[in-house]
């Protein structure tokens, strides 16, 4: 049977406001949303149930837990499913030997190394080196598996940019290769057998 599952980024958090100094907070910190972030996810919640959605899961962290909350209570949806895996995927975390002191701060151009790495390992089936695909990879393709086992076959799955991106170019079907907006949308559509295609990148309903 075929399912869709709508990845949505959470809502602006606390952490993306102008003026905000993340670094004056400890590292690990579960930021929630911002004002401006429940505004977004209230917003972004009727268009996500037209897309026929019938179950709502999270990543355990705050700023998505609010914002799939936000779309459960909108359509009178379950939400039950706050998935650890889910959480956001630090980029530097695919690196052979990662930093010790590796934190939720990484830059910029650790995300992107990061993202060139993984497609040119999903394109070539060849290692690049000082980067490891395999765990994260495994964690990814365990969330999909999770999702093919919950009995609703249009699931809202609320969760992080960077998750997202990866999961985009690990399985097969178009990349735009761009940043993904807070509650924009991203498509993956699985045949019930394992297999999974990328339908829809980032898109801003």
């Amino acid at each position: 049977m075929k399912r869709s599952y709508f990845f949505v980024r959470h809502g602006r958090a606390v952490y993306q406001e102008k003026g905000f100094v993340r670094a004056e907070h400890p590292p690990g910190l579960d930021f929630p949303l911002s004002e401006a972030g429940r505004l977004q996810a209230r917003e972004v919640a009727p268009r996500v149930l037209r897309l026929g959605v019938t179950r709502v899961v999270s990543s355990e962290l705050a700023r998505a837990r609010e914002t799939a909350s936000a779309i459960a209570e909108a359509g009178r949806l379950a939400f039950g499913h706050r998935i650890g895996a889910l959480n956001e995927i630090h980029p530097t975390s695919l690196k052979v030997n990662p930093p010790g002191d590796a934190s939720e701060r990484w830059s910029f151009w650790d995300g992107y190394l990061a993202a060139r790495a993984v497609r040119r390992i999903v394109a070539t089936g060849k290692p690049v080196t000082g980067w490891e695909l395999r765990p994260v990879e495994d964690r990814i393709l365990g969330v999909l598996r999770r999702l093919d086992e919950i009995a609703d076959p249009r699931i809202a799955v609320v969760g992080h940019g960077y998750w997202i991106l990866l999961a985009s170019l690990l399985v097969r079907g178009p990349v735009r290769y761009r940043w993904i907006e807070n509650c924009s949308v991203t498509r993956i559509d699985a045949d019930g057998e394992g297999r999974y295609r990328l339908v829809s990148f980032a898109s801003v309903l």
